[in-house]
């Protein structure tokens, strides 16, 4: 019955409510705990484990209680005292304590009462989620996904059990934060305790005034809005308000007394007294919207970022690096395009792939994030998306470009694409010329740049030889532009299809045969449930890291070796580096354990063909050049796009400014074996060129630091995490 091995072993949830049931569900179903659940109504046990929420109902006594390994409190706050008093004697020091109150004050207060002083082992929380439903019933695992829970620590709360609180609440969803006691409740009075407040107060005024029946009877939509939480549980919330009292009355105070202002204004007949307040209102919600956004797509950083890396002899680990970014932006648009509900796991949700997300969101998709990079995408088909109320912004995302603009070219609504930054400055002649030869009815800015408008049309099959220089993503345009079209489309291009993509567009029912020449069999989609391969930028620094740290012994999860990535590690073993494939492919892409250890690099040399081939990974191919032995070449690398050139010239800027030794020559990339002493690197912006001098400066004599790393926080925001699990010594500098 009691079975700690899971990783949180035994879990008792006191109080099987609509919180407490959603919190053991989530557990139960991902397999992550044994759950026990307490009630004074039995009812409620009897439910909880017929549908599923709990393994077994629970007394709480000593055996019940010696054997936990975490308490979850989800009794209403004013019941914490007697639960605590009832299971005090039982509990081990090494036993998590945590609540899931709306009030914190209250409840650190009824643990003093009980103990003398709250233990380290008992650590409040509070999860900013729930509905109006209540009981076990109404539980629901996804009610945290995406919500915050703020942990209110104590200055003597013992760390291994915080840092437990902070993985359960994240194994169920949330985002934690962490809060003072205080400052929490103050929050929350303003922020959900009034609105109940205003909410229950006013239904309770209008149900008894001498016109309700007709107040009720011609309410529209707002005052529904506005009254929804007054359907909540009345007995919570009377504990609530009792709870947090003080913080409570000073938040109505300062409520009422600008209430009686808006009362004189009126009054006064005073329109630019009311004008004002009502302009601050707007203002201040919009920027509250605005804060929602950010947090959807990460919010952007206002001071410029630099990594601090010391000098490191080895990395160690056994680590699961995140999807494919590429992979993740095509996946969520297939599943979005496909028949069904499609299941995506490993998917990459940082950075730019979250501006597809978005898109696809304001055109009526519903996308639901459970656990970690893992989605529920229920697709509309191919004709079902809706028209956003407003234009697509794409803001710094050149790949969501290429694979939405084909979508929407499809669409029999109108829309603008809008653009940030750079890539408002940013032709995409060729992308332009791809849909309208299609016959996409499709206008852009000057030059080619963005905005560009689409409207309705009828979509041809693609034909031909694509337009200008050969890319993944363009290629990926015409078969998403392909799909819209009556009929098989044929194309033509100067490099291969790449199998990866290859697959993920199988994996929906899209059939692509070829190499260079393409062929796209129009097919059904379908809903599928994937796992997406290791992020391939991600893959290589981490092969490369371990090659280049003497005493290294790695081992990557969920590696592929098909497609570019197969191509990328093939010329590293050429060049010396120590790899070993364990286990069988599996899945969709074939995916294996990588073991990677150290190596004595031998100098690279790359073809005019495989500059090209590998354009994106030069970066940290370069930097791995500079520990090789020998002197390394990069052919024809001027003959790239030319932001591909700009990033090689801040690479070889950075090597030399450092101690190292890099030059050009007739457009080619000549990189000497050297041991730079270290020094500070200016990585002007790019995330490429950060990651490579992450590389670079790992080995320095000295160390190093690297600055202006905001973008490759944002596409990598868990960059210090994989690094502390690596072993490798870096931080984040502001």
């Amino acid at each position: 019955m009691y079975d700690n091995k899971r990783e949180f072993g035994n879990v008792l949830i006191v109080g099987l409510g609509m919180i407490g049931g959603s919190f053991a569900k989530s557990l139960k179903q991902q397999g992550l705990a044994t759950l026990f659940g307490a009630d004074r109504r039995v009812g409620e046990l009897t439910l909880g484990v017929s549908t599923g929420v709990i393994d077994y109902p629970a007394q709480l006594d000593e055996v019940t209680i010696s054997n936990m390994d975490i308490i979850i409190l989800a009794t209403p706050v004013r019941a914490m005292e007697s639960v605590l008093t009832e299971i005090k004697s039982f509990i081990k020091p090494t036993t998590l304590i945590t609540d899931v109150g709306s009030t914190k004050g209250s409840v650190v207060a009824a643990a003093a009462k009980v103990f003398g002083e709250a233990p380290a082992n008992f650590i409040p929380g509070h999860p900013i989620a729930g509905a109006e439903k209540s009981g076990v019933l109404a539980a629901n695992p996804h009610l945290f996904e995406k919500h915050m829970a703020i942990v209110t620590p104590l200055p003597y709360s013992d760390p291994e059990l915080l840092d437990r609180l902070h993985r359960l609440w994240r194994a169920v969803g949330a985002d934690v934060v962490s809060m003072d006691v205080d400052h929490h409740d103050h929050v929350l009075a303003a922020s959900s305790h009034l609105p109940h407040l205003l909410a229950y107060t006013l239904v309770d005024t209008l149900a008894n005034a001498d016109r309700s029946q007709d107040i009720f009877r011609f309410a529209a939509g707002g005052f529904r809005d506005f009254t929804r939480i007054a359907s909540s549980d009345p007995v919570m919330w009377r504990d609530v308000f009792l709870a947090n009292k003080d913080a409570t009355l000073a938040t109505l105070d300062l409520f009422t007394d600008r209430l009686s202002d808006m009362r004189q204004a009126i009054v006064d007949a005073d329109g630019a007294s009311m004008y004002g307040v009502f302009t601050r209102a707007k203002s201040a919600r919009d920027h509250f919207l605005r804060l929602l956004e950010q947090r959807t797509l990460g919010k952007p950083q206002e001071k410029q970022l630099s990594i601090s890396v010391s000098p490191a002899s080895a990395i160690n680990g056994d680590i699961k690096l995140v999807g494919d970014k590429s992979l993740s932006h095509r996946a969520l648009i297939m599943a979005a395009l496909a028949d069904g509900v499609s299941e995506l796991a490993n998917v990459d949700l940082a950075g730019d792939v979250k501006v597809t997300m978005q898109a696809l969101k304001d055109m009526g998709v519903v996308i639901e994030e459970f656990g970690y990079g893992s989605v529920r995408v229920h697709g509309v088909g191919r004709t079902g998306l809706r028209a956003p109320i407003a234009p697509i912004n794409v803001h710094g995302s050149a790949t969501s470009l290429y694979l939405l603009a084909p979508v929407l070219a499809g669409q029999a609504f109108s829309v603008d694409v809008l653009a940030d930054d750079s890539l408002l400055n940013t032709p995409f002649t060729n992308l332009l010329r791809l849909l309208k030869s299609a016959g996409a009815a499709v206008s852009s800015g000057a030059a080619d740049c963005l905005p560009f408008k689409f409207l309705p049309s009828s979509i041809n099959a693609v034909s031909g030889k694509l337009p200008g220089p050969a890319s993944s993503r363009l290629m990926s345009s015409a078969v998403l532009l392909g799909l819209f079209a009556q009929g098989d489309s044929s194309f033509e291009s100067t490099m291969q299809f790449d199998e990866q993509v290859r697959a993920l567009f199988a994996s929906f029912g899209v059939e692509i045969e070829g190499q260079a020449s393409i062929t796209v069999r129009k097919a059904k989609l379908e809903a599928a449930n994937i796992e997406l391969p290791s992020d391939m930028q991600q893959s290589l620094w981490c092969v490369l890291l371990a090659s280049l740290l003497p005493g290294s012994a790695l081992q990557l999860q969920g590696v592929t070796h098909s497609g570019r990535m197969g191509a990328l590690l093939d010329l590293l073993q050429q060049n010396g580096a120590k790899l070993e494939w364990c286990g069988e492919p599996l899945g969709v892409f074939a995916t294996q354990r990588l073991r990677v250890s150290f190596a004595k690099l031998r100098s690279f040399s790359l073809s005019a063909e495989q500059s090209y081939e590998f354009r994106e990974f030069l970066p940290c191919l370069a930097m791995a050049a500079v520990y090789a032995e020998g002197d390394s070449q990069f052919e024809a690398v001027s003959n790239l796009p030319y932001f591909y050139e700009d990033r090689m010239t801040t690479l070889v800027d950075g090597v030399n400014h450092i101690g190292g030794v890099g030059e050009w020559h007739a457009g080619t990339l000549l990189i000497k074996g050297s041991t730079p002493h270290g020094g500070d690197l200016d990585s002007a912006g790019n995330e490429l060129v950060a990651l490579a001098f992450l590389l670079l400066a790992a080995r320095c004599r000295n160390g190093a630091t690297v600055r202006d790393c905001q973008k490759l926080l944002a596409q990598i925001p868990n960059l210090e995490e994989i690094a502390t699990t690596l072993g490798l010594k870096c931080s984040v500098l502001s």
